[in-house]
C-alpha cells in the first residue's frame, strides 16, 4: 500500500488460477492410485519365491487395472471432486476477501452512501490497538465488524454494490453456475451430500437450480462440474477485480 488511495497492484486472477491449478492435481488421484497398485503387483509378482498360481492370480489382477480407463474410474470418485468443490469456494473466499479489504483500503473506492457503515463501532481500546488510526487497515476493519458473507453469491454481489459500488456484470447462465456452485458446498459441507430445503430455495429463486435438485436427493459432482466451477468462478474473480471502482 502506498497511500490511501491506491489498490495494491495483486494479480488476483492469476492468484487464484494458481491455486485451481493446485487443487486440480486431486484429480489425478484415481490414476495415481492405479498406478501405485500396478506397480505394487509388479513388485509382488518379481519377489522371489513366488508361486505359479499365485503369480497367475497377481498377472490378472494387474492386467485387470490396466485395461480399466481412466475415464471410468474418475466416475465413481464423486467425492473427490466434492472436495474440490469445497476447496475452490474456499479460494474464491479468500481472494474476493483480500480484493475487497484492499479495494476499501483506497478510501476513494468506499460507497460513502452506504448507511451500512454507520452501524460500524469501534472502541478506543480497538484505537489504541492500531496506533489511533485505521488508514491501512480499514478493510480489515469493515470485514472484522460487519461479519459479510462470501460464500453466497446475493450477499457478494450486495457486499460489492454497498460498500464498492461495484455491480457484478455476468453472462446470466455463468452467474446461475456461480449460484449453484456456492450452495452445493454448504450442502456437501453441512448436509453430508443430501440436498436440503435451503439448496432449493436459494437456487430456485435464482433460477440456478442447473441439475434440477429436489430435497432429500444426493449431489454428484463429476469432472463437467469440476470445469463450470473453474471457468464461472475465474470469470467472477476477473469481473471484479480487474475493475477499480472509482479511479
Amino acid at each position: 500500500m502506498k497511500n490511501g488511495s491506491e489498490i495494491p497492484n495483486v494479480d488476483y486472477l492469476g492468484d487464484f488460477q494458481k491455486e485451481l491449478s493446485d487443487i486440480d492435481k486431486l484429480e489425478q488421484t484415481p490414476a495415481l492410485i492405479k498406478m501405485m497398485s500396478i506397480a505394487a503387483l509388479q513388485k509382488a509378482m518379481d519377489t522371489p519365491g513366488v508361486g505359479p498360481g499365485i503369480r497367475r492370480s497377481l498377472e490378472n489382477t494387474k492386467m485387470g487395472l490396466e485395461n480399466i480407463k481412466e475415464g471410468s474410474i474418475r466416475r465413481n470418485y464423486s467425492i473427490i471432486y466434492s472436495q474440490m468443490c469445497i476447496l475452490a469456494v474456499s479460494s474464491l473466499e479468500a481472494t474476493l476477501k483480500k480484493y475487497f479489504e484492499n479495494a476499501l483500503n483506497g478510501f476513494n473506492n468506499i460507497n460513502q452512501e452506504n448507511k451500512e457503515l454507520e452501524g460500524i463501532r469501534i472502541t478506543l481500546a480497538e484505537l489504541v490497538t492500531n496506533n489511533l488510526s485505521y488508514r491501512s487497515g480499514f478493510g480489515s476493519l469493515v470485514l472484522e465488524k460487519a461479519k459479510l458473507n462470501f460464500q453466497d453469491f446475493q450477499a457478494i454481489k450486495r457486499n460489492f454494490k454497498n460498500y464498492l459500488s461495484k455491480e457484478i456484470g455476468l453472462d446470466s447462465e455463468i452467474e446461475k453456475r456461480i449460484c449453484f456452485y456456492l450452495e452445493l458446498r454448504h450442502v456437501l459441507v453441512h448436509k453430508g451430500g443430501i440436498i436440503d430445503k435451503k439448496f432449493v430455495d436459494a437456487t430456485t429463486s435464482f433460477e440456478a437450480n442447473i441439475k434440477d435438485y429436489q430435497e432429500d436427493n444426493r449431489a454428484v459432482v463429476d469432472s463437467n462440474d469440476w470445469s463450470a466451477i473453474k471457468t464461472s468462478f475465474s470469470a467472477l474473480v476477473q469481473n471484479l477485480t480487474q475493475y477499480n471502482p472509482k479511479s
